[in-house]
């Protein structure tokens, strides 16, 4: 279930990029919010973690330290991406055909993986430790990609193309990151206390 969230929600973009409607700064606006949106339900995560196994003599709970430093991470990377492509290009002049649409999609499914998670009842064998650790190894990644996908699409002549690759190249990564997780966390799981 969660392969096809990754792929209904990276769908959110590469349609409207394929259709031609979409520019730099509405892709790039998207996948700000999509970072925005994981660390949301990510804090909910950590927050179901922390209310089922309560530790008294922890002064700054791990949720508090992620909202604050994911919080700081993608405000950073809003204020670059408004900042390099909505203002100094011209993004807010670009069409944005379907972007509430688009973003809407990826609160529902985002949502949706959410649910799954807490009715799985996976807040009982998640670590506060893994669920913090878990958005950076996809988002670190995907800043990068997606910065140099932004600048590389602004120089070209037809930068459709360009924002194509590197949506699919998104997509490639989150699905193996995906697949990466889910083996380690059951070889973890599988591994004898000691």
């Amino acid at each position: 279930m969660a392969y096809l969230l990754i792929l209904f929600w990276n769908l959110a973009a590469l349609v409207p990029i394929w259709l031609g409607w979409w520019g730099v700064f509405p892709v790039l606006g998207l996948y700000w919010f999509e970072n925005a949106c994981t660390g949301w339900f990510q804090y909910r995560r950590l927050r179901a973690v922390e209310q089922l196994r309560p530790e008294p003599r922890q002064p700054f709970p791990m949720s508090q330290f992620f909202a604050m430093h994911y919080g700081i991470f993608t405000s950073v990377h809003g204020i670059l991406v408004l900042a390099f492509f909505g203002l100094v290009s011209g993004g807010f002049r670009e069409p944005a055909a379907g972007w509430w649409l688009s973003a809407a999609t990826v609160v529902l499914l985002q949502w949706q993986g959410f649910r799954n998670w807490q009715h799985s009842g996976a807040a009982a064998r998640s670590s506060s430790g893994r669920l913090m650790a878990e958005p950076y190894a996809r988002v670190l990644v995907l800043h990068a990609i997606v910065l140099v996908g932004g600048f590389l699409a602004l120089s070209a002549a037809d930068p459709r193309l360009i924002l194509l690759l590197f949506a699919v190249l998104k997509l490639m990564i989150e699905l193996i990151a995906a697949a990466l997780w889910t083996h380690f966390s059951g070889a973890a799981a599988a591994k004898p206390a000691t």
